[in-house]
C-alpha cells in the first residue's frame, strides 16, 4: 500500500525509464543502419538485372497487371523463361505466405503507384550496397527516408503520419511475389518456384506517456504517442539461386545509379514522369544506347496498352489523344529539367509532332495543327533518353574493359645490346617521361593497392572520396574495369608521393 501511495503522489518526478520499468516496459537498443541515401552524392547505385527492373514496373500501377484464371500477375520474359510477380499476404494463424487471388488481391494492386515503386527503387540501392548485392539484409531509417522522399516540408502530415506512410508503402512492396521460370525446350521441361521477393520487418519506436486513471488511482497504465522513429530491415530472398546455374547470374552484380531527383518528383502532379524516372532509371544500364520509341516507353509504364489503343485510335477521341501527348511533352520536360539529356530522332519523330519547348521561336506555334493520323506517326517515332552527363561519366566507369595490370615480372639481368640501347635513349625517354604528366600515366592495380595501404586507406574510403560504388576500387585492382581518365587524375592529384614510389621501385 506503501508503494502505491508513493506512486500516487509523486509519480510526476519519475522519469520515463522508471515509470517503463514500473509497468513492465522494456526499452530495446536501436538497430545498426545503414547511411541515408544521397549523403554525399546526389545518385547512388541501384540494382538493374531483370528480377529488379520487373519488380519496379510492378509497382508503378494496376495497369500492367494482367488477370489469368483469377489471379492477377505480372509477367516478363527474359533469355529461356520468364519472371512472374503475384500478390502474397502472410496468414496470421499460420504464419506462412499464401498467393492471394481475386479481388483481394486487386485491392492490393489498386494501390500500387509510383511512391511504392520509389520504395522498391529504395531497396534494391541499399540491397547492391550490400558486399554480396544478393544477400543479407540491412536496416533503414524511417526519418532518413523522410529526407529520401523530399517529405521535410512537407506540412499535411505529422512526422508519425509520415512514418506509417512510409511502413505501408514497404508492406505494399513487400506483398509483391518472385517467381522465375525456367524453360528447359530440349527436355520439354520448366521449374518455377513462387516466394515473397523481399523479407521485411517494421520496427516503430515512440514516447510512452504514464496516466494515473481517476477512477482507480492506484494504477499506473501507459498510452504510446505517435511513432517517432521507424526502422525498416529489408533482405532479397533467396530467388537468386535458380541463377547460379545459368549464364546470366552475372547480371545479379549488374547495377545503374539512381539519381536523387528521382524521388523527388512528385507523383500526383506529373505522374508520367514519375514512371519514366523509374523505368529508365534501370533500363539505362541494361539499354545503354538510350534509343526507344514512344509507343514501347508507353507500355512500359502503363499507358497503352491494347484496350488504351483501341480508345486512342476511336474517331470521337481526339481529346483524349491531345491529352496523352501533351502529358508526354511534360513529363519529358520534367525530366529534362532534372539533367535527363534527351533528343529527338528527327526521321521518325518530326518537328511538327516534336514537344513546343523543343522547337526555336520562329516554330514554336502555341496549338500548331499536327499532321493527319499523327497517332502513329508518334508512337513509332524514336528518341533517345539518357542519365545526366556525369552518372553517364560513371556508368562509363561501371561498363569499362579491364586494363592489362599485372604486377611486374622478376627482374632478370639484361644482356649487353639491351644496355647499350636504354643508355643511348635514357636522356630522351626521360625528358618525355618529365612532359608527360602524372594525370595521363595508367596506374596498375597492384599499385593501387600498395599505394591505398602505404596512406591507411581502405578501398571503402577511397571509393567514398570518389562518389563511385564501394566495389569499383576492388575492380580496378583485380583487373576487372578500367579506370576512367578523370578518376585517374584524382588518383594521381592525391596518391602522387605514394604512386611514384611504389612504381619506381
Amino acid at each position: 500500500m506503501a508503494n502505491s501511495d508513493c506512486i500516487k503522489n509523486n509519480y510526476e518526478s519519475f522519469y520515463v525509464e522508471d515509470l517503463c520499468s514500473l509497468v513492465g516496459l522494456v526499452k530495446k537498443t536501436a538497430p545498426v543502419t545503414k547511411p541515408p541515401l544521397f549523403q554525399t552524392t546526389d545518385d547512388a547505385p541501384v540494382m538493374t538485372s531483370h528480377p529488379y527492373l520487373s519488380g519496379a514496373q510492378a509497382c508503378l500501377g494496376k495497369t500492367l497487371w494482367d488477370d489469368i484464371e483469377g489471379v492477377p500477375c505480372f509477367r516478363r520474359f527474359f533469355g529461356q523463361g520468364f519472371i512472374e510477380h503475384n500478390i502474397i499476404k502472410e496468414n496470421p494463424e499460420t504464419n506462412r505466405i499464401e498467393l492471394v487471388a481475386g479481388n483481394a488481391a486487386w485491392e492490393i494492386i489498386q494501390k500500387f503507384n509510383p511512391e511504392v515503386a520509389y520504395m522498391f527503387l529504395v531497396f534494391a540501392s541499399c540491397a547492391t550496397d550490400l558486399e554480396q548485392p544478393w544477400s543479407g539484409a540491412f536496416t533503414i531509417k524511417g526519418t532518413d527516408l523522410i529526407k529520401t522522399f523530399g517529405w521535410s516540408n512537407r506540412t499535411d502530415l505529422s512526422l508519425g503520419n509520415k512514418l506509417k506512410k512510409l511502413g505501408i508503402l514497404a508492406q505494399q512492396v513487400a506483398h509483391l511475389s518472385i517467381t522465375i521460370n525456367e524453360l528447359d525446350l530440349k527436355r520439354m521441361k520448366y521449374s518455377a518456384e513462387i516466394q515473397a521477393m523481399w523479407r521485411l520487418k517494421l520496427r516503430y519506436e515512440g514516447d510512452v506517456s504514464p496516466t494515473v486513471e481517476h477512477n482507480q488511482p492506484n494504477k499506473v497504465s501507459n498510452e504510446t504517442d505517435e511513432p517517432t522513429e521507424l526502422f525498416i530491415t529489408v533482405g532479397a530472398n533467396d530467388w537468386v539461386r535458380p541463377f547460379q546455374d545459368l549464364e546470366n547470374y552475372r547480371s545479379l552484380y549488374e547495377y545503374g545509379l539512381l539519381a536523387k531527383s528521382t524521388l523527388q518528383i512528385n507523383p500526383y502532379h506529373n505522374p508520367m514522369a514519375a514512371k519514366l524516372a523509374v523505368f529508365l532509371t534501370i533500363m539505362s544500364r541494361i539499354k545503354i544506347d538510350g534509343e526507344y520509341k514512344v509507343g514501347t516507353l508507353l507500355k512500359r509504364i502503363g499507358y497503352l496498352s491494347e484496350t488504351q489503343l483501341q480508345e486512342l485510335q476511336s474517331t470521337s477521341n481526339r481529346y483524349k489523344r491531345k491529352e496523352l501527348i501533351e502529358q508526354w511533352d511534360n513529363a519529358l520536360l520534367t525530366l529534362q529539367d532534372l539533367g535527363w539529356q534527351i533528343s529527338f530522332d528527327l526521321v521518325t519523330y518530326p518537328e511538327s509532332i516534336q514537344p513546343n519547348w523543343v522547337l526555336p521561336e520562329d516554330k514554336n506555334i502555341e496549338g500548331q495543327r499536327r499532321p493527319n493520323g499523327w497517332l502513329n506517326i508518334w508512337l513509332e517515332a524514336k528518341l533517345i533518353i539518357k542519365p545526366t552527363a556525369k552518372i553517364q561519366e560513371k556508368l562509363e566507369a561501371i561498363n569499362a574493359p579491364a586494363l592489362p595490370v599485372s604486377k611486374p615480372k622478376p627482374y632478370s639481368e639484361p644482356n649487353l645490346k639491351t644496355v647499350l640501347t636504354e643508355s643511348k635513349n635514357s636522356h630522351t625517354n626521360k625528358q618525355k617521361t618529365t612532359a608527360l604528366e602524372n594525370s595521363q600515366k595508367l596506374i596498375p592495380g597492384w599499385a593501387l593497392e600498395e599505394a591505398l595501404k602505404l596512406r591507411g586507406w581502405t578501398k571503402s574510403h577511397l571509393a567514398e572520396r570518389l562518389g563511385l560504388q564501394k566495389s569499383l576500387p576492388g575492380k580496378w585492382i583485380n583487373g576487372s574495369r578500367k579506370i576512367q581518365p578523370l578518376h585517374l587524375k584524382q588518383l594521381w592529384e592525391w596518391l602522387a608521393p605514394e604512386l611514384n614510389q611504389i612504381m619506381s621501385d
